[in-house]
């Protein structure tokens, strides 16, 4: 017994060298590395490249591909492919792709920082993706999902990141829909892929955003990013986002609404800390090129409809200032401390860092306004002019000489113009057109007096 089992292990041993030797000579050879060549360029609809091809038995039959090309010019580098065939590989003269592991996978051109490793099954021209990691400068994707198509590269995944950087995503993006045109003579490709991703933390930038949820739709050089929501300054938004990824930089184009969001917070990113305070909703329809969100702002055109709810301007007290501006009441001025409103609103259109509005609006319960201004982004920078228009109640209370030279329909009515920052602003009332506007009302006043006088005379006399 001792014997056959000595010997039974020996001819174990004999076959595996002999499948060895058989796979080396068969999965190895230059006609094998060409064969594949062949049938990954049919596949793929690109030239593919092979520099050398390596057997192995284990864990199952396979071959090792070397420094792997695909495209001319080069669009995507692989490090290696190992891909898993049949028995029938080492005696037929066609290998019989089953399953393709790719590691240290690259893609060419600009988008040579990010690498992707790969598990997945082939039937026929369907593969079925059971691990997919890419992996950007910070990010890092896990993804699975199924390509209906090899050949045409159309397919669909579900992907999530621990953490996300939007430029690195519209990089990885672009990276599998190159917008290299193809060789004369080719058809062009009907490349679409579908992925649904979503990641606890998302950054542009400085700028740090959570719970982002997305469906990018990529085709070559365009991606979009719909259905897309995230939380952002303790409030949300809920839109799109198209970019053209053809260029250096992608172009972005941004439609949807924001609700809620902390505007102190907001504006601690702009430098302009502590201008306004309240509860930020509206939508936003902005057009921008940029790889962070400094160069997103400064470049974007667009127009922005916003309302500010529930908030204040700790640094402008706009009722102080016109009391003042017209000599002292009869009691005493309202002590500075701001100016408290339930809606700031605007359309405003944006461009050069600057934002421009000629519906600004302001209610509250002691003063309303209605003007038009401009907003810098970068520095808070403000600059607007309008009708400042107290209360029925204040007006009642203002001095002689306010309401003699500015009172209209029972409120008290000046312009006034604001300048400075939002943190540092300064407001000037324009005393002479009040004046101007007290002496139109005058003359209506009286001019209405005399025609009633008039149809008083009439009536009596008659």
């Amino acid at each position: 017994m001792k014997r056959l089992l000595i010997g039974a292990g020996i001819l174990a041993l004999v076959a595996a060298a002999g499948l060895y030797l058989v796979a080396r000579r068969a999965l190895g050879s230059d006609l094998l590395r060409r064969q594949l060549e062949q049938q990954f360029s049919a596949r793929l609809g690109e030239p593919v490249r092979i520099a050398a091809a390596t057997a192995r038995l284990f864990p199952g039959i396979a071959v090792d591909l070397h420094d792997v090309t695909v495209g001319n010019p080069v669009s995507l580098q692989l490090a290696r492919v190992r891909v898993f065939t049949g028995i029938r590989a080492l005696f037929g003269e066609t290998i019989d792709i089953r399953r393709i592991d790719v590691s240290n996978g690259r893609p060419g051109g600009p988008f040579s920082p990010v690498t992707f490793d790969l598990e997945a099954s082939l039937l026929g021209d369907r593969l079925d993706v059971q691990a997919l990691t890419v992996r950007g400068p910070t990010t890092t994707i896990d993804a699975k999902g199924t390509l209906t198509s090899v050949s045409k590269v159309q397919g669909t995944f579900d992907a999530r990141a621990d953490q996300l950087d939007l430029s690195e995503l519209l990089v990885m993006a672009g990276a599998v829909t190159p917008d290299s045109p193809r060789p004369r003579g080719t058809a062009s490709s009907p490349m679409h892929l579908a992925i649904k991703v979503a990641t606890p933390r998302l950054r542009l930038g400085t700028d740090e955003f959570r719970d982002l949820s997305t469906v990018v739709d990529a085709v070559p050089g365009r991606v979009v990013m719909d259905q897309l929501t995230l939380k952002l300054f303790g409030g949300g938004f809920k839109g799109r986002v198209d970019a053209d990824t053809r260029g250096a930089t992608p172009a972005l184009h941004l439609t949807g609404s924001m609700a809620d969001l902390d505007v102190a917070r907001l504006l601690e990113r702009t430098g302009s800390a502590g201008g306004v305070t309240g509860r930020l909703s509206g939508t936003v329809n902005l057009s921008a090129r940029g790889s962070d969100g400094a160069s997103l702002v400064r470049g974007a055109n667009g127009t922005v409809g916003a309302t500010i709810r529930n908030g204040t301007l700790p640094h402008l007290d706009v009722v102080r200032t016109v009391v003042l501006a017209f000599g002292k009441p009869a009691g005493e001025a309202p002590r500075g401390g701001g100016t408290a409103f339930e809606t700031l609103s605007g359309t405003f259109a944006l461009a050069g860092g600057t934002l421009r509005s000629d519906n600004v609006s302001l209610r509250s319960r002691d003063v309303d306004t209605d003007g038009r201004g401009t907003l810098a982004i970068d520095s808070g920078a403000v600059s607007a002019r309008g009708d400042v228009i107290l209360s029925r109640d204040l007006s009642a209370q203002a001095g002689t000489d306010l309401r003699r030279y500015a009172q209209q329909d029972g409120r008290v009515i000046v312009p006034a113009t604001v300048g400075g920052t939002l943190d540092h602003p300064s407001v000037f009332i324009d005393v002479t057109a009040a004046a101007r506007r007290a002496f139109e009302n005058e003359v209506k006043r009286r001019a209405t007096d005399f025609i009633g006088g008039l149809f008083k005379k009439k009536k009596g006399g008659g």
